[in-house]
């Protein structure tokens, strides 16, 4: 018996596969805004469902980003990042449950400014993310 996979799943798999570290953290950040962009759409069409799913998949993205931070090396911009994405994720939380709208526009401005800081040191070749988020090895996590 064979397992048909989703042609589009199959490609993101090989793409997180083949990717730099910080192409991952760039793919993270990429995948948490259009999560929230999600969110807002499913939120002006009432569909609740919809809009706790792509909630959860927003926060799981912020918490990876989060779980990533090294804060042993990282420093002051460790910190400074472990605090916006906690804010983040209680905001997330405070849209979900108020219908926010403003909450989530909040969320997906700094998602996107993020993101294009990670995505313009990627393009400059950096052979390894900062210090401060993406790619830190498990024993120097908080």
């Amino acid at each position: 018996m064979s397992v048909e996979r989703n042609p589009s799943q199959a490609y993101l798999e090989q793409e997180i596969l083949t990717a730099d570290k910080m192409g991952l953290v760039v793919r993270v950040f990429d995948i948490g805004l259009q999560q929230v962009a999600r969110a807002r759409a499913a939120l002006s069409t009432r569909d609740l469902a919809a809009k706790g799913t792509a909630v959860r998949q927003a926060s799981r993205c912020l918490a990876l980003l989060q779980s990533t931070l090294n804060m042993k090396e990282g420093g002051e911009v460790a910190v400074n990042l472990d605090r916006l994405y906690t804010y983040l994720l209680r905001r997330l939380t405070e849209g979900h449950l108020r219908n926010d709208d403003e909450a989530f526009a909040e969320i997906a401005a700094h998602l996107s400014e993020l993101g294009a800081a990670w995505r313009e040191a990627a393009s400059r070749g950096a052979a390894d993310p900062p210090q401060a988020s993406g790619g830190a090895d498990a024993s120097a996590r908080r």
